[in-house]
């Protein structure tokens, strides 16, 4: 039995496939480990609940018109990083907020459609952050490889995993 909080081996086979497509059926994914297609589905419902998994369209952002994607060092107050960080959540062009070692205190990415809108954002968003001292943006010019696998690479042979009531596909049974 699985404690909660945890992640068993199927659990993470299950995810590992999904990260490389979102779209892959349960029955694909059940086949895969020989497992009942209920088990994947309860299995992916339950990593989504508990926070483990969300599936999603990621979309290119230059491909879409949003022409302009800057990484940009923050360096802010330590009394504050708490105001800091709730401010930055809260604003629509930033995709990504790191609290990082190192020269900066947080790493952020923003998205926008024109270098007009990054100018604005510089200007008058991050200029509201409580406790800024200090910026630092760099533009990305193309986005050759982007990656959502988390965990470690794949074993070298598939792992596979058989539902107690679901009967073997072998011949002359299990």
């Amino acid at each position: 039995m699985r404690r909660p909080g945890t992640l068993d081996p199927l659990d993470i086979e299950i995810i590992r496939l999904l990260q490389k497509d979102g779209r892959l059926p349960y029955s694909a994914i059940a086949e895969r480990f020989d497992v009942a297609e209920g088990t994947v589905r309860k299995r992916v419902t339950r990593l989504m609940s508990e926070g483990y998994l969300r599936i999603v369209g990621v979309a290119s952002p230059f491909k879409v018109g949003m022409d302009v994607v800057a990484i940009i060092g923050l360096n802010v107050a330590r009394q504050k990083m708490t105001e800091a960080r709730a401010h930055l959540q809260r604003l629509e062009p930033v995709r990504y907020i790191g609290i990082t070692t190192g020269t900066f205190d947080y790493i952020i990415e923003v998205v926008l459609p024109s270098m007009q809108d990054l100018l604005h954002f510089l200007m008058s968003d991050l200029a509201r952050i409580p406790g800024l001292s200090h910026t630092e943006t760099s533009l990305i010019l193309d986005i050759p490889k982007q990656s959502y696998d988390w965990l470690p690479p794949a074993l070298a042979k598939p792992r596979v995993f058989r539902d107690a009531a679901r009967p073997s596909r072998r011949r002359g049974g299990r």
